[in-house]
């Protein structure tokens, strides 16, 4: 057994030991506390001691576009994440371009982190083609998932989701185990309906024609604007972060967060809050374990 802030603070030593390397290693053990182990640790299976850091953004324009295919992705979306607050502060906005990503995990962590800094935190990802549009029956654009974030504390809201009903990691596990899948959430070659994973052509856009086109929206915005759509060394992702105080005090927007959060649970409604990891979270022997190898290979950065 291992405590989470444990875990956190070994992967951060390792990945640099500064505020991003933080960030990038609670965003991985977070997604593992969370039982989403594809999006956890496993991430370090893309891990080489020759990855270079993300170049900073600090003192650039309010936006900028970057190539992340010799970086670590956790760790380059990470160091994105921590520069944006200081270019919007600045400029009131900022965005990142960011192509050649591999995989990186859950969206929430980054624009969470951007709340947490008084900011609007945005976040959308391209993928390789899994998803349909609505109403076809060939794989399109990837399961592009979208995050937003914004306020703090109790108020905060963090939103995120992907586009698709399943990803193919699903897809595989219910081919691998044998069993059905859940009903409308694939087509076959044929575009009918199927529940059989090896019958599989194209996963389908969550809620029909309005997750579709929100899918086809984060593919314009980190698929074609990034330059990441059919790149072969990886996706493309937008990270965008608004300074609402550069409004002054015309918006009331706190005010306003306030209230809408306390209208929406009066009216039965969850408020999404992203997630988080329980600051007593603890996670077992297995984890440990897969940790401490990856561990006994990464050279922390800096170190020769």
């Amino acid at each position: 057994m291992i405590a989470a802030r444990e875990a956190v603070e070994k992967l951060s030593l390792a990945l640099g030991g500064d505020a991003k390397a933080e960030l990038a290693a609670s965003a991985l053990v977070e997604a593992d506390v969370l039982g989403q182990p594809r999006f956890g640790i496993t991430m370090l299976d893309e891990w080489t001691n020759t990855a270079r850091t993300m170049p900073e953004i600090l003192g650039q324009s309010a936006v900028s576009w970057h190539d992340c295919s010799e970086c670590f992705s956790p760790l380059a979306i990470a160091s994105a994440t921590q520069d944006l607050p200081c270019v919007a502060e600045e400029f009131g906005v900022a965005a990142v371009f960011l192509r050649g990503v591999r995989g990186f995990g859950r969206l929430a962590p980054f624009v969470r982190h951007l709340a947490d800094a008084g900011l609007v935190g945005m976040m959308c990802a391209q993928g390789p083609p899994f998803v349909a549009p609505h109403g076809g029956n060939r794989p399109l654009i990837g399961t592009n998932p979208f995050a937003i974030a914004l306020g703090q504390g109790g108020d905060r809201v963090a939103i995120d989701i992907a586009t698709s009903t399943a990803t193919m990691a699903e897809i595989r596990r219910a081919s691998a185990e044998g069993t059905d899948l859940t009903e409308g959430i694939a087509v076959d070659g044929a575009g009918n309906p199927t529940l059989r994973a090896s019958q599989v052509a194209a996963l389908l856009p969550r809620g029909g024609q309005i997750g579709s086109l929100v899918g086809l929206t984060v593919e314009l915005l980190s698929g074609i604007l990034t330059g990441g759509r059919d790149d072969p060394k990886g996706r493309g992702v937008l990270i965008l972060a608004i300074d609402p105080a550069a409004s002054g005090e015309q918006a009331q927007w706190e005010e306003k967060l306030c209230q809408l959060q306390q209208d929406w649970s009066a009216a039965g409604g969850h408020w999404p809050r992203g997630g988080g990891m329980p600051p007593d979270a603890v996670l077992g022997r297995e984890f440990e374990q897969r940790l401490t190898a990856y561990l006994s290979q990464m050279t922390p950065k800096g170190e020769s």
